[in-house]
């Protein structure tokens, strides 16, 4: 079985290029959504480094295994158009952002950075559910106030009206926002441009509330995997292969793990 991962972050100090492309191979991923983090204390002082320029050059050595992915700051909202358009013409197709660092998905001043991601038809992959407290136990309270923590802007209704709006973005909502597992899958199975990712730890508890309650609206078509690793994805891969031999969730297996990633990334 063939796999795409659509939640990577690419960070050079953690694998390098070559060990990614083993763990892919030994797990049979075809391609990995590469992610960049932002040039912030918030990551830099947990050693979470990755310029976009840096994905950009990974993406280059084997474009056909590593889709980009550039991270933008939509509150900077001239800066991140200009970035948008540039690495759009440099073939990447998603844009990661964290709304969890203090702004809204649907806040009207970032409604410019839409317009221009809608033009273009681009992928914008959130970063979704509750904040684990982890970061305060690493970071100075300067960080984190400089940082904005809030997790309240991860919670998937605030696409609503973004999703409406912009229907030619294709908005995912990483780490089955959980909490908010049944808001997410509800976002999903409403709007046609709206994907859930159900990567990291939180990604597992949202199986677990799925696979309890059964949720009858669920858009099969439109559930990603997603590792959220550094490239080494060996363990998460199992692990999910596993979950999904569930009786609920063994006929989507195939589409959890490829095609509908596939699709989406046409």
């Amino acid at each position: 079985m063939k796999i795409i991962d659509f939640h990577t972050h690419y960070l050079p100090t953690h694998a390098s290029a070559k060990e990614i492309l083993n763990s892919m191979d030994k797990s049979n991923i075809e391609s990995s959504v590469m992610l960049a983090c932002p040039n912030h204390p918030r990551y830099t002082d947990c050693g979470l480094t990755c310029t976009n320029e840096e994905v950009e050059k990974l993406v280059n050595s084997n474009p056909d295994r590593f889709i980009g992915g550039v991270y933008v700051e939509p509150r900077n909202v001239m800066e991140a158009q200009t970035r948008i358009r540039e690495y759009h013409a440099k073939g990447f197709k998603v844009i990661k952002m964290w709304p969890a660092h203090g702004f809204s998905p649907d806040d009207p001043m970032i409604y410019p950075v839409w317009e221009v991601a809608n033009e273009l038809k681009m992928i914008v992959l959130f970063h979704s559910g509750v904040l684990g407290n982890g970061h305060n136990r690493q970071l100075p309270l300067t960080t984190i106030r400089s940082a904005a923590f809030n997790s309240k802007f991860g919670q998937p209704v605030l696409l609503d009206q973004v999703a409406r709006y912009f229907p030619d973005i294709k908005f995912v909502i990483a780490h089955g926002a959980y909490p908010w597992t049944l808001e997410a899958l509800e976002m999903s199975f409403v709007f046609k441009n709206i994907y859930v990712d159900m990567s990291c730890p939180l990604g597992y508890e949202a199986y677990n509330l799925m696979k309890v309650l059964k949720p009858a609206r669920i858009a099969w078509d439109r559930l990603l995997f997603g590792s959220d690793s550094a490239g080494i994805t060996d363990d998460c891969v199992e692990r999910w292969k596993l979950l999904m031999d569930d009786e609920f969730f063994a006929a989507h297996k195939e589409d959890f793990f490829y095609n509908n990633a596939k699709s989406l990334l046409k």
